[in-house]
């Protein structure tokens, strides 16, 4: 008698999508579960989505799953509070299979999303429950524009009140820049403003 992995994999000839359910096989939901999590290991399966596999075509395909794990351990070793999307280009074998991941990883709350392409470290707040970058929307703003080449100066109000000239305290929202920036940077409506240094 052939192994359940085998079993499982024979369900897979075509190549197309199956959902757990149409496997039809007789196991236990452990076993199945199991051997399922043994062919996405090995390669031999893609984790297409929560239950949904498809049989890995190409040798040492790479499940969402897994580059979410890749993506994990390389934010948990950075020192770096802000991402692009390309930091994580070579951990996926396409465009769509990151994308997924890091939807997976921000869904978790590990991530939070500050712009289109740009990604925070993030944890649980203990107030909300929701997910929020670990450090302050400025500091995050100061350091996406400079992961993307825009040099920032500080603002108006900054200097006004660090010169003495005004009492008001900054709410650190406000970041100068001299060139044209396009994109949004913030999360949950809470957006930085530019100014023109």
């Amino acid at each position: 008698m052939s192994s359940l992995t085998d079993q499982i994999l024979d369900r897979f000839a075509t190549g197309e999508t199956l959902d757990r359910a149409q496997l039809a096989i007789d196991a236990n939901y452990d076993s199945v579960g199991r051997a399922l999590r043994q062919l996405v290991d090995d390669g031999k399966l893609i984790r297409m989505g929560r239950g949904r596999y498809k049989k890995a075509l190409r040798k040492g395909a790479v499940s969402a799953a897994t580059i979410a794990d890749s993506i994990r351990r390389q934010i948990d070793r950075s020192k770096r509070n802000v991402f692009l999307r390309g930091d994580f280009s070579k951990l996926g074998r396409s465009y769509d299979a990151v994308g997924r991941a890091l939807r997976q990883l921000t869904e978790q709350g590990r991530l939070v999303q500050i712009g289109h392409g740009l990604y925070a470290k993030a944890e649980r707040s203990p107030f909300t429950g929701k997910p929020a970058p670990i450090v302050g929307i400025g500091r995050l703003a100061t350091e996406a524009l400079a992961r993307l080449g825009k040099p920032v100066a500080r603002s108006t109000s900054d200097r006004a009140y660090s010169s003495g000239r005004s009492t008001q305290v900054p709410t650190g929202r406000k970041v100068a820049v001299s060139d044209r920036v396009r994109r949004r940077i913030g999360y949950d409506g809470n957006y930085v403003v530019f100014e023109r240094a």
